[in-house]
């Protein structure tokens, strides 16, 4: 066997050497790779469910203050409430949820209004907004029928 035949053999043992460490590591990397993707994508959808938790509480809370006859508290809530829906509702992948949602977003102006004035039919509104946000984002809200918002009284 000549030198360079030898030199030849001794490389290609190396990279053979390389190759057998190199292929199971690149594999289980990949692998961890997809699953980190995975994670970091289920990630996001929790993050986003959360959010939108968030808001039915803020939903709630403004609801509760309503009751209580502190409009003004009730109209900051629900300022905020309509203000972070919007900023989230691209983000709704269910085209029901997302269109029920646009729906109550419609009313912003009227709500924040009635708020302002100390309407005490603004607490009937924000209970039937309440039902709505419910049945569009709870997998247990859309069992059950859900109530229409009436249209304000033409005055």
């Amino acid at each position: 066997m000549t030198r360079n035949q030898t030199i030849g053999l001794v490389i290609g043992g190396f990279v053979l050497a390389f190759l057998i460490g190199f292929i199971p590591s690149w594999t289980r990397s990949r692998a961890h790779i997809r699953e980190l993707r995975e994670v970091r994508a289920e990630q996001e959808q929790t993050r986003f469910e959360l959010e939108m938790a968030r808001l039915q509480g803020r939903l709630g809370a403004a609801l509760a203050e309503s009751n209580r006859s502190n409009y003004e508290r009730a109209r900051q809530l629900m300022t905020g409430f309509f203000s972070e829906l919007q900023q989230n509702l691209g983000q709704v992948q269910d085209p029901a949820a997302r269109q029920e949602l646009q729906t109550i977003l419609q009313q912003r102006d009227e709500i924040i209004t009635m708020l302002s004035r100390a309407e005490p039919e603004s607490t009937q509104r924000l209970m039937l907004l309440y039902t709505r946000y419910f049945a569009a984002m709870d997998p247990v809200g859309r069992e059950a029928p859900t109530a229409l918002t009436p249209s304000p009284p033409q005055g």
